[in-house]
């Protein structure tokens, strides 16, 4: 068997030598793809952080970190991300390092506290502020080595010394020796903001596990004080709202954290021992081995098991081999013509080799060994490329991720596997080819004639066969419930290359329609269809790539139409919106006073909210709603009103105000919502069912029935309703005058004033800023507006209402690029192989007194010929895997649909995306090839035979 190949790949060695130019043209495409699966495998497993390698970024050298949550037992994931207080165990506060030190075995070592409560500074910044997290450490720390990583400066180490990330170095414009004010917030906002602190920088820091964040590092002593305060705020507020919360549960996210040493590591036994004493460890040792899960009791409790997601892991491997089969498709397309004109300029000495002895099989060895070589000179060359490329971008990784990369690592069978594919690429381009040389007539050969045959119908019909299988599949996968993206993804491969399959006779067919075109673009038309071995894989490499983009610029199309439809504006136009933070004290009319300054503000209003009164639980399923039956169609005050409460804070209920509010709502003046308002009515935003009709309506307000439940029961940490709901029957009830304004954008369904609230005892209290804007604010004064809410501790953004943001026409752009440059590459081989191949029918041209221009016009037509029916088809044909993909995405097959999202299927057809494939592309390919090709026609000595 070897020895059948050695005289075939010796010949294929030596033309691969003697014709440079094409041999680098074919192994630069089978390179291209190969050395970017190299690159993107090589960047990919290096961009990976092994379990070894985040414990080090989290606990440096140390053994493991140990986090106090409560005084009772617990059980924990070997991870210690996770923890449950265990069943019937005691109560108490979270141990001291004392506590932990004597649970420790001699010579340990205990570095901590370290509070990670999670905080959040609020960094003044000339006239402005800006966030930045803070991360409690001890840079100096030799043991602390690889969580963070020093750029300048010292470490930190008095009571008012910290360090800043790079990123918060220069947004801030500080380094080492400078001095910044702060303010210290929990990270919920949950907290109103500490006060003013002065802290002296003292280095640049940056945390490996997230190199780009802005971060303050701090000792504990820096804020410990603030730190504790609002733990004790934040505790305060939890158990005040939730009765049921435990202590473990409610110091869950401000326990202390300790980082341990202790000889010869922290077992599995260890931590259980920790976890029986309220401790969670997350140790070195056990995530290096960790124990089997019938050992781990948190597991007992039927907690899920941390893993990915296996179907959204399958979807991924779909997707990822759809998508390197239609690479690898449109290399194969891209040069197989290549070999093919390469083996016809041979038909000469394949005939010689026939008149010697040679059969069809050797021929074809002769051929399929072009195949390998250059499939061998490709892949070599692409794999060092793709490491090459790897290595450079290496540096740059950790820009795209965010974190650090693991190491420079090197996958040798996926390595070894790229190469093959680069191979076996080279040699399935060759086979088309290499069957056509076999099967070539000697004296056809021999004689220099074309011998061009009929297309045969085989192929046609299995690419018929191929393309309704595979449509019926996408159609199938898309509208039959129950099933996954699978039908939908192998449909899609199968109807492509049942397409590509049937591109041939296609071609030959468009040289019917050649009479109907001008002298080049006849000529180019039925050159194209005599010589479809040729023009039918640039062709079909065109449609794969315009029919794939076609697919995806319709599905980004039908999304961003869905969401147009769906986006629900609250405000109108250039309105502007701050929410407030309940406990940051901020006086509402001052800061929305100053606000207005800065924006281009006709008026401005504070926003009044329903809600419990502070230290005051009303139930801990149901609080306390307005309802009437005007506000809630279909109840009856006095009877309960199953799956209509309103949650605490729910903003859709009600809003608290008077004329003014009403008139920034709106933005223009209705005298009688107005009046109504003043003589202490209510504005209702939708007809309402229970408003008299006539010249005085009326609304019935009241509170809706407060239900507590008897028994609430505590399973693992989560509260849960074990017993009846014992509900309260409603107060008073008043008869307010009322008024119907349209408004549907409307959040609230109405506006009370504020009078008859406070007869009904309903608390109430500012909850956001509403701005009635002259004309749109503009980018730079929208910050200044955050800047100035984020200075008075508000966490909210600043909120402008621009209307519905489409940035598809990105993404489009992007595919047209990238179907572009597919074009013009295919079109670029085709006319070179097609100017190459029709030299004699030049010379002929110019023999008879050709115009030289008349080259260019043929080059043009024949790129415009070769782009513009690839276009068409693909454009065509991408529309049907479109539906299907939506249809399912529509359905939740790849993945589980957004909770209040629609099922309607939205579809949109991309018309500039097609009109610039189709007819701006190929235009484009045209007027390169008549760029780029020479006008004057070089005549050869011609050999008369006779």
């Amino acid at each position: 068997m070897i020895a059948a190949w050695q005289l075939p790949l010796r010949i294929a060695r030596r033309e691969a030598w003697r014709n440079k130019r094409r041999s680098l043209l074919v192994a630069a495409m089978i390179a291209l793809p190969v050395a970017g699966a190299v690159a993107a495998d090589t960047l990919w497993r290096s961009a990976e952080v092994t379990t070894q390698e985040q414990a080090v970024r989290d606990m440096g050298r140390y053994d493991a970190r140990i986090s106090a949550v409560s005084g009772s037992a617990l059980y924990q994931s070997p991870d210690g991300a996770n923890s449950v207080p265990a069943l019937a165990s005691g109560k108490g506060g979270p141990g001291s390092a004392a506590d932990l030190a004597a649970l420790l075995p001699a010579g340990s070592r205990v570095a901590g506290p370290y509070t990670r409560y999670s905080l959040q500074a609020l960094v003044t910044l000339g006239d402005g502020r800006t966030w930045a997290g803070i991360q409690e450490g001890d840079p100096g720390d030799p043991l602390q080595a690889g969580i963070l990583t020093r750029h300048s400066g010292s470490a930190p180490s008095g009571d008012d010394q910290v360090a800043i990330s790079s990123a918060l170095a220069r947004h801030l414009g500080k380094g080492a020796g400078d001095s910044i004010e702060v303010r210290v917030q929990s990270g919920d906002g949950s907290a109103p903001p500490s006060a003013p602190m002065t802290v002296h920088v003292t280095g640049v820091y940056d945390s490996v596990a997230a190199p780009y964040d802005s971060t303050i590092f701090a000792p504990h002593a820096v804020f410990s004080s603030v730190s504790a305060a609002i733990t004790a705020t934040t505790t305060s507020l939890t158990t005040t709202t939730s009765p049921t919360t435990t202590p473990s549960t409610a110091n869950q996210s401000s326990s202390p954290s300790y980082f341990v040493r202790v000889p010869g590591g922290v077992s599995w036994d260890l931590v259980r021992q920790l976890n029986e004493h309220g401790f969670t460890a997350e140790s070195k040792k056990v995530l290096a081995d960790p124990p089997p899960p019938s050992q781990v009791l948190f597991y007992s409790l039927g907690l899920p098991m941390a893993g990915p997601s296996g179907s959204n892991a399958a979807d991924l491997f779909a997707m990822a081999v759809t998508g390197v089969t239609i690479v690898l498709l449109e290399v194969v397309l891209l040069a197989g013509p290549a070999f093919a004109v390469g083996a016809r300029r041979r038909r000469r000495d394949f005939g010689l080799l026939a008149t010697a002895g040679a059969d069809g099989r050797q021929l074809r060895r002769v051929v399929l060994a072009d195949g390998v070589v250059l499939g061998l000179v490709g892949g070599f060359v692409g794999l060092a490329l793709g490491l090459a490329g790897a290595a450079i971008g290496f540096p740059y990784l950790d820009r795209a991720t965010h974190q650090a990369p693991g190491g420079f690592r090197l996958a040798p069978l996926e390595l070894l596997a790229a190469f093959a594919v680069g191979v076996v690429t080279g040699v399935i381009a060759a086979v088309a080819p290499a069957v056509s040389t076999a099967r070539q007539d000697v004296v056809v050969a021999l004689t220099g004639r074309r011998g061009q045959s009929a297309p045969h119908w085989k192929l046609p019909i299995l690419g018929l066969a191929g393309t309704a299988i595979g449509s019926a599949l996408i159609l199938w996968g898309a509208f039959a419930e129950g099933h996954s993206s699978y039908p939908v993804t192998v449909g899609l491969v199968v109807a492509e290359l049942g397409v590509v399959a049937c591109t041939p006779i296609l071609v030959t067919w468009s040289g019917r329609f050649g009479r109907l075109l001008p002298l080049s673009g006849r000529l180019a038309l039925r050159d194209g269809a005599r010589n479809r071995g040729r023009t039918a894989p640039a062709v079909a490499a065109v449609l794969a790539a315009v029919a794939g983009a076609s697919t995806v610029a319709m599905v980004i199309s039908s999304d961003s139409a869905k969401a147009r439809a769906e986006y629900s504006s609250e405000l109108r136009s250039g309105e502007a919106a701050l929410s407030l933070n309940p406990q940051a004290g901020v006086d509402p009319a001052r800061l929305g006073a100053q606000i207005a300054g800065l924006l281009p503000t006709r008026r401005y209003a504070v926003v009044q909210g329903v809600t419990d009164r502070p230290g005051v639980d009303n139930g801990y399923i149901l609080a306390p709603a307005l309802v009437s039956d005007g506000l809630i169609p279909g109840a009856r005050l006095g009877e309960p009103v199953p799956d209509r409460h309103y949650e605490r804070g729910d903003a859709g209920c009600c809003t608290v105000g008077g004329p003014e509010l009403l008139r920034t709502m709106l933005g223009y003046e209705d005298p009688v919502a107005e009046n109504v308002l003043s003589r202490g009515g209510v504005v209702v935003f939708g007809r309402p069912d229970a408003a008299h009709s006539g010249p005085n309506p009326t609304v019935v307000v009241g509170l809706d029935q407060v239900c507590v439940a008897s028994r609430v029961d505590t399973v693992g940490g989560i509260p849960a309703i074990n017993g009846p709901m014992n509900c309260t029957q409603p107060p008073n009830q008043l008869t307010l005058p009322a008024a119907y304004v349209s408004a549907p954008r409307q959040r609230t369904n109405a506006v009370i004033a504020p009078a008859p609230l406070d007869e009904l005892g309903v608390y109430y209290r500012p909850s956001a800023l509403l701005f009635d804007d002259a004309r749109m604010p503009t980018a730079a004064q929208e910050q200044k507006a955050s800047d100035l809410a984020a200075g008075d501790g508000i966490s909210y953004p600043f909120y402008v209402e621009r209307g519905y943001q489409d940035h598809t026409y990105l993404g489009l752009l992007a595919l047209a690029g990238v179907a572009g440059v597919v074009m013009l590459g295919a079109s670029a081989v085709a006319t070179g192989l097609a100017i190459t191949d029709a030299q004699a029918d030049l010379e002929t041209l110019a023999a008879i007194g050709a115009r030289a221009r008349v080259r260019r016009k043929l080059a043009a037509s024949q790129a415009a010929v070769t782009a513009g029916l690839g276009a068409l088809l693909g454009a065509a044909f991408g529309l049907l895997p479109a539906i299907g993909i939506i249809e399912v995405g529509a359905r939740g097959a790849y993945g589980a649909p957004r909770m209040g999202s629609s099922h309607q299927v939205y579809l949109s057809v991309p018309w500039l995306f097609l009109a610039l494939v189709i007819v701006a592309l190929p235009l484009l390919a045209a007027a390169g090839a008549a760029v780029l090709t020479r006008s004057r026609i070089d005549l050869r000595r011609r050999r008369l035979l006779g």
